[in-house]
């Protein structure tokens, strides 16, 4: 603790703490240039960049599903029992395959695979999902041979 005598005759006590503090430089709010009020870049992204290959990558998504529909279904016949089995293999792969994938990074996916058998009949498959038109997608894709059919679906949404 130190005291002062000013010119004016007052005493002026300064404790170890106002010390330290004049020891700092003080930040002069006039001399701040126009430039100290640039954004900074932001960390984080709100929505992908569109057109630099931030977006959901359809090309190469529906040609993992393709590939792995075909290998997994190439010769097969439909069984009932082994249909399900299938499915959780053909959905397990194109996830691993897709989360592999460094383009997808921001983005979360479902995979839904349905598998049924060719019959000659006609089968209407639907699906709906409320999110955001510009960066939110989804692809399919279908498979089929003289016994089976598969239709293989991924929904990709970007992670804000």
């Amino acid at each position: 603790m130190a005291a002062t005598k000013s010119d004016e005759g007052e005493i002026e006590v300064k404790t170890d703490a106002k010390k330290e503090n004049e020891k700092q430089p003080k930040k002069d709010k006039e001399k701040q240039t126009p430039d100290a009020d640039k954004k900074e870049e932001r960390a984080y992204s709100m929505r992908p960049t569109f057109g630099e290959g931030e977006m959901f990558p359809l090309p190469t998504i529906k040609n993992i599903m393709s590939t792995v529909m075909s290998q997994k279904l190439k010769d097969k016949t439909y069984d009932k029992v082994l249909a399900t089995t299938w499915t959780h293999e053909i959905a397990d792969e194109v996830n691993q395959q897709i989360a592999a994938n460094p383009k997808v990074k921001r983005y979360k996916h479902v995979v839904q695979v349905m598998l049924g058998q060719e019959l000659g009949a006609g089968a209407t498959y639907n699906s709906r999902c409320c999110w955001d038109c510009d960066c939110d997608t989804s692809v399919s894709e279908v498979f089929s041979n003289t016994s089976l059919f598969c239709v293989c679906t991924v929904f990709g949404t970007y992670q804000y």
